[in-house]
């Protein structure tokens, strides 16, 4: 079964049990959460990312894809920014900057402002992104273009750690006239294989410049070394001419198209769209949430068998449980969120002595790299060398302890939900030992703490929140930048000159460095503390959501014994007439009998 015909299946499930639901038990809590998973599968896209060098023809490459000119492109590099391409009637463009700003432009030529040549500042553009009336988009088709490899590696953080993991196809364009660079084999080992070799499709463009008797030769070579470096064998490298491509859909030329290598290709971007790890895990998280939608309406229903068989007391009890959680809701939130800010300490203890050790080692790194440094052009060193070497471990660091961060978080989200739990059913126990007639109350299924998951889905809540590496934006290294700046850094230096400023430098170096660790510490504290309040905030959503539920099973069986109380007394009164009516007959035979 293909993905689409996955997802399709969820889907068709998901609305089946929403449709009966609103009939059964319109009060669940999970009709939003329901509502929710079929908005997501509806909206789900297949994401198309492209990477690659400066200059090897990945915008005439989406142009092609979209068969027309959309993408600036030329001799000189153009693309400056990562461009999201999305569907739309309305074409139009909008500018998304660090500062969570958004320009907004009623034509896709704004994009010619943004290319390489441009006197802008790229590093204040987090995305651009475009709304294309076009055929391919409309089948849930986004289309992701970037900025040259080497400039993803030092720069581009949103790419590596925000759009590359959620890319359900990454097409590498290489190029047959200079095969794998050194910055694209290091891009290929630290970033593609991490994420995934499966997902990626290696392409070579400029087929048309290449001889075509040297074609398959050349092409074997690039393969074999991309296999080297992979450690994988490839099913397939893509000789291509985007230009040919694109040039052959617009000019509606079958025999050039299929001459660009483009048809191949394209039906190998839909095979992996649909076969590919990336579809199966949003597969995976589909059918998990589906069911632990389904689990939480199975409790949900046991609880109201449970309640049908409890006297009115026993359920006006529970009511008035939920009543008093209600009302002291204030107090129990001022509880939560004491107990948060213990573990938000407790998780910025841990972090900030991670980072503390951290630090002392890269000062350490960078002082030995000065001390060792020979040659006259330390400018290079201050320039180059050293903020690549701090940029790095700083990812390094982040690429470590990222996932265990999120770990203690999600540990953290666990315990919240269970503790929300335990209260309430406290609550429900303390009012039962204060009325002992009341002997048959069990745990109620929809609060069953014993779970371990009072159904708030670990992980979910975290998903706002964002990666870590996101932290690491240009503003972050400006102290390194700044050393470039120093009164004694020139393009070249005389030996003499470079053992009197190594001291100066080396101190200068860690006074950056400790500053910059001093600001990463407290990001991750502000970034913990809004991780730690979504918890807050989400899970007493979650958990006054099954609240309501609860409260509306009891409001639901309270009504109906009072009808039934209700329908015996009318009963009674019915039978009461008749008896009279009958007595009367009778007195009245026996009177004239």
């Amino acid at each position: 079964m293909t993905y689409i015909d996955e997802k399709e299946r969820i889907g068709k499930l998901a609305e089946a049990a929403l449709t009966k639901l609103e009939s059964t038990l319109p009060g669940s809590s999970q009709m939003k959460t329901l509502t929710d998973l079929i908005e997501d599968l509806d909206e789900d896209s297949y994401k198309i990312m492209v990477v690659g060098e400066f200059k090897h023809g990945k915008s005439t490459f989406v142009n092609a894809l979209l068969g027309r000119d959309i993408m600036p492109r030329g001799v000189t590099p153009t693309t400056a920014t990562i461009n999201v391409i999305e569907y739309g009637k309305e074409e139009k463009a909008s500018v998304h900057k660090r500062n969570q700003t958004i320009e907004e432009f009623d034509t896709l030529d704004i994009l010619k402002s943004y290319t390489a040549d441009d006197d802008f500042d790229s590093d204040e553009i987090r995305h651009i992104k475009l709304t294309v009336d076009s055929t391919l988009l409309k089948n849930k088709v986004v289309l992701i273009d970037t900025p040259g490899v080497n400039d993803l590696s030092e720069q581009r953080s949103e790419v590596t750690h925000q759009f590359l993991p959620r890319a359900d196809v990454v097409l590498f364009m290489g190029s047959l006239t200079s095969p794998i660079k050194a910055s694209e084999e290091k891009f290929i080992r630290e970033r593609l294989i991490k994420n995934g070799i499966d997902r990626v499709i290696f392409a070579a463009n400029f087929m048309d410049s290449i001889d075509e008797e040297e074609l398959d030769e050349l092409t074997e070579f690039v393969e074999r070394r991309l296999e080297t470096i992979t450690g994988t064998r490839l099913n397939s490298l893509y000789p291509l001419s985007a230009l040919e491509a694109l040039e052959g859909k617009k000019e509606n030329d079958a025999e050039l198209l299929n001459y660009s290598g483009l048809p191949e290709l394209e039906e190998e971007i839909l095979r992996r769209i649909e076969s590919g790890s990336r579809g199966k895990e949003k597969i995976k998280n589909f059918t998990e949430r589906l069911v632990n939608i389904c689990e939480v309406i199975e409790d949900e229903i046991k609880t109201a068998s449970i309640v049908s068989s409890q006297t009115i007391e026993e359920l006006e009890l529970q009511f008035a449980a939920i009543q008093k959680w209600f009302g002291d809701l204030a107090a129990q939130e001022t509880d939560l969120q004491n107990y948060l800010y213990d573990r938000e300490a407790e998780i910025n203890f841990m972090v900030s002595k991670s980072l503390s050790h951290f630090g002392e080692r890269l000062n350490d790194d960078i002082e030995t790299r000065i001390h060792t440094f020979q040659g006259a052009a330390i400018k290079n060193l201050v320039e180059n060398q050293l903020p690549m070497v701090i940029k790095s471990q700083f990812t390094t660091w982040i690429d470590q302890y990222e996932d265990k961060i999120h770990q203690l978080l999600i540990k953290l989200e666990k315990e919240v939900s269970q503790g929300l739990t335990r209260s309430f059913n406290q609550s429900i126990q303390l009012q039962k030992n204060q009325r002992a007639s009341f002997n048959h109350l069990s745990t109620i299924p929809i609060f069953d703490a014993k779970s371990g998951n009072a159904h708030v889905k670990a992980g979910v809540i975290l998903g706002s929140v964002g990666s870590v590496a996101l932290l690491l934006g240009a503003p972050f290294f400006l102290p390194i930048v700044g050393m470039a700046g120093l009164p004694y850094i020139s393009e070249k230096i005389a030996e003499k000159q470079l053992a009197a400023v190594k001291p100066e430098l080396i101190m200068t170096a860690r006074q950056k460095v400790n500053e910059m660790v001093k600001d990463f510490d407290r990001q991750l504290s502000e970034y913990i503390k809004e991780a730690t309040n979504d918890i807050r905030d989400r899970s007493l959503e979650e958990f006054n959501r099954l609240l309501y539920s609860y409260e509306t099973i009891l409001n639901d069986e309270m009504d109906k014994h009072h009808n039934e109380t209700a329908d015996i007394k009318k009963r009674e009164s019915k039978l009461e007439e008749l008896k009279n009516i009958v007595t009367s007959y009778r007195s009245g035979v026996e009177i004239y009998g």
